[in-house]
Formats: structure tokens, sequence, C-alpha cells
């Protein structure tokens, strides 16, 4: 059989343009040197993720919102995937296969032993040596990340878990795959600093040719907007409360696109950034950093004097982004001024139109 990567992400890694570049060259990729990536599912989707809840019993909101399913639909869909998936694997001659879901870094963590079992079991049908393959984002820039994402979702925002690496870890070298490879996901440390670059260069043959990979019309993950539009987000979404309802609403789009074109337009310091005082809390309430460590793992974007320093009071619960991102207030009055003719007109009752009928008099 062949061996067999389990890439699980994790989240925020560049999982996402990873998986597009790989799917989209499917046939460099096994003509070249003898790589599988299976797309022939069914469902046709070609984020592994939807084979987690049929491997491990849980699932997610990415999941869900992918696939519009939920409860025993989802189930059935995750095990029909699965079992298109694994056939394509086992039909296909090729040496070594890729799997690849950022859903799987958590999966194993909140699996019962018997599911995880199970999950173990199944993908030792398809081969007979398998890597688990992660990288690791630092605790501070991961959660920055987070709000980012979260808020663009128009979702809640959580605070990191402490121990959100090491449980992640812990859980998938217990169920005792052959070969575990976490990487720390730095663009300095990044192979050509990209991803893409850097896992082929790390987990697959020789034999690829990286340069005659195709990248384009590839899905590329959602752009991060400012914290002054993160702030005007905030507005819109306490404004409209039907935004978070779970139910598809193409203004969430709409706002998005409002807000990074504005970005733009506005110009000035655009980047996300998490406060200095967050960073420290961040990194203070984190139990991962000398768990690495012990495994010769360091975050370079880490500065030993914010460990070091002794942190201000975080908030218990994500509270606002003003809270804990720099918030340009003159940067905040221009992007509301652009924004909000815009953004309040997609919320305007849509114009009715009467049309009366006239009869002609003989």
């Amino acid at each position: 059989m062949p061996r067999l990567l389990l890439h699980i992400g994790h989240p925020k890694t560049g999982t996402t343009a990873l998986q597009s570049v790989l799917s989209a060259n499917t046939k460099n990729l096994l003509n070249e040197a003898s790589v599988l990536y299976p797309t022939q599912t069914e469902p046709n989707e070609y984020k592994h993720s939807f084979a987690i809840p049929w491997l491990f019993e849980v699932d997610n909101a990415a999941i869900r919102r992918r696939s519009r399913l939920s409860g025993a639909p989802l189930n059935e869909m995750s095990k029909q995937y699965w079992r298109s998936l694994s056939t394509e694997i086992q039909q296909t001659e090729h040496d070594v296969s890729v799997i690849s879901g950022e859903g799987f870094w958590s999966a194993a963590r909140q699996a019962s032993k018997e599911q995880q079992a199970f999950a173990r079991n199944s993908l030792y049908e398809i081969a007979d040596d398998i890597t688990v393959i992660a990288y690791l984002k630092s605790p501070a820039s991961y959660f920055l990340s987070k709000i980012n994402q979260k808020l663009r979702n128009f979702k809640s925002v959580t605070l990191p878990r402490g121990d959100y690496l090491s449980a992640a870890i812990k859980s998938w070298e217990s169920m005792g795959f052959n070969h575990y490879s976490w990487r720390i996901f730095d663009r300095k440390l990044l192979t050509n600093q990209d991803i893409v670059e850097d896992f082929c260069a790390h987990y697959l043959p020789n034999s690829l040719n990286t340069a005659s990979l195709t990248r384009d019309g590839i899905e590329q993950t959602n752009s991060s907007i400012s914290n002054e539009a993160l702030a005007i987000l905030e507005e819109v979404t306490v404004a409209h409360p039907v935004l978070q309802e779970d139910v598809y609403d193409k203004r969430r789009h709409k706002i998005i696109e409002i807000l990074k074109q504005s970005d733009k337009a506005i110009g000035g310091k655009n980047r996300p950034s998490l406060k200095e005082s967050a960073v420290i809390a961040i990194l203070n309430r984190s139990s991962d950093l000398n768990w690495l460590k012990k495994r010769d793992l360091y975050f370079p974007d880490i500065e030993q004097e914010l460990i070091n320093k002794e942190p201000d009071e975080l908030p218990s619960s994500f509270t606002c982004v003003s809270d804990f991102c720099n918030v340009d207030t003159n940067r905040l009055a221009d992007l509301r001024a652009e924004t909000s003719k815009s953004i309040a007109s997609l919320f305007r009752p849509a114009p009715q139109f009467f049309f009366w009928s006239f009869q002609r008099r003989n």
C-alpha cells in the first residue's frame, strides 16, 4: 500500500492555499511524483475535513457551513465521502497519498478513545505507513488571525486555550501512528517563505518540480481587514443581529467587500495588530511555550522580554476589538464615513412597485 501523509492543519497556517494548489495540480502530482491528492469524492470537495464526522464523530462550524448539513444527514454524507475518498486511494496506482483538512487538528482531542481507534483503523486500511503533519502558529499570532476570521464570519470570538497546541499534539501522538512532524509556521522559516514550497520540499518526492505547479484560479483564504474595519464590523453586527443567524445572507459578503475596498482606499496602517498588553497576556496564559521548547520548537515572532513581562489583567472573555487591538480613532472615523452609506443601503427595504390595469373604454 502507498504511504499516507495526513496534514491536519492547524487553522490559520496556509491550509487553504496548500489544498488549493494540490487539488489544482492532481495530474502533475501523480505523473511527476506518484503523489495522489484525492479529488474524485462524493460529494465533490477537495478539503478533506468532510471525512471527520464519520471518522471521529465530531464536526465543527466550518464543516457544517461548507456542507450545509448537520446532525444525521451530515454523518451520512461524511460516511459516503470517506468511502469515495478511500476508494480513490485504493484504486489509483501511486506511492504517496495526501489527505489534508485543518478540522483534523482538534478532532483527535474531541473524540472518544473508541472513536480514535476507529479512525486509526480506517486510515490504516488505505496505508501501511502514516505520517501526521501539522504547522504550528504562535499563540498571539494565531489569536489575532482568529479575531479577524471569526468577526469576518460574524461569529463570536473566544480566548485561546492555554494548551491549544500541546493538547492536540498529545492526542494525536497517543493514537500511535508511524511518524509525526510538527513544523513552525513562520514566513522566515518556510522554504522560499511559502507554505506550498515548504510542504513539497519536506514531504513530497524530489522528482516533483514545484515550478510546474499552477496557482491560477485557486481558492484564496480570506484576506484580513484592519482593526478599524473590524470595529465597524462590530457596530454593524450589533445594529443588525440578523447577520449572526445561522442562515445564508448575501449581505455578509458584500459588507466585507465594502470594508476591504475602503481599507485600501483610505490607506495608512491597515494591517491588523494586537495591543502589546494583549500579546503579553496571551503569551502568559499559554502553557505550550515551555512544553514546545523542550521539543526544540520555538516561535521566532515571540520576543523573550514579552514573555517575562508581568501581564495586565485581560478580560475573562473577548469583549470588543478596541480592548485587544490597536484602533486608530482618526482612521476609524475616515473609514466609517467612507463605508456608512454603502453598508446602510444593504438594509433598506426593497422598493415596491405597483401596477394598475386600465380598461379601455369603448
